[in-house]
């Protein structure tokens, strides 16, 4: 089963990717990433998503048109969805808040809001609704991420190490 997280520039799929992947063993890794003086805490350099690694990863992050991009594929596997979702005023402000502090470009304001709603993965992906989940970008940009932690745990039956996953989140708020 893979597992495809979809979100807006500046909405931190990055970061979700990251909390997904690290381990006991590689957690120092991810510290060095989130330690270090770039703003920016990128799941790997380049494209975020590829057919290279699409066929390679089970865990796989990318922007709407980059997961367009591979469509047929997508639609062929078994799979699970999360959405990075800026539902409200309030989550579209804190990404650009974000995008300025970054001191990125204006990428987010040529993505389209409802890309990012459940519907357009059960559509366009033939998906059913219980294998996609839905993070508002308001709960992720919150201190407190435990709901967020726990309701990743459940729907991919995974066990997320709380205590480092929310150190990295404090880390990761710190450069926002």
């Amino acid at each position: 089963m893979k597992t495809i997280i979809c979100f807006p520039p500046y909405a931190g799929g990055n970061h979700v990717k990251n909390l997904l992947e690290f381990t006991t063993n590689n957690f120092n890794t991810y510290l060095d990433l989130y330690a270090g003086k770039d703003r920016k805490v990128h799941a790997q350099d380049g494209h975020n998503l590829t057919k290279q690694k699409f066929d390679q990863n089970n865990i796989l992050h990318g922007h709407f048109g980059e997961i367009m991009s591979l469509r047929k594929d997508i639609a062929e596997v078994d799979k699970r969805w999360i959405l990075i979702s800026p539902d409200t005023y309030e989550c579209r402000s804190l990404l650009v808040k974000r995008g300025t502090n970054l001191l990125l470009d204006s990428y987010f304001d040529h993505e389209q809001i409802f890309l990012y709603e459940p519907h357009m993965f059960n559509t366009y992906f033939s998906t059913p609704m219980d294998h996609i989940m839905n993070i508002s970008v308001y709960e992720l940009f919150a201190d407190d991420i435990d709901g967020v932690l726990d309701r990743l745990n459940f729907f991919l039956k995974s066990n997320i190490d709380k205590e480092k996953a929310k150190h990295l989140h404090k880390l990761w708020k710190a450069k926002q």
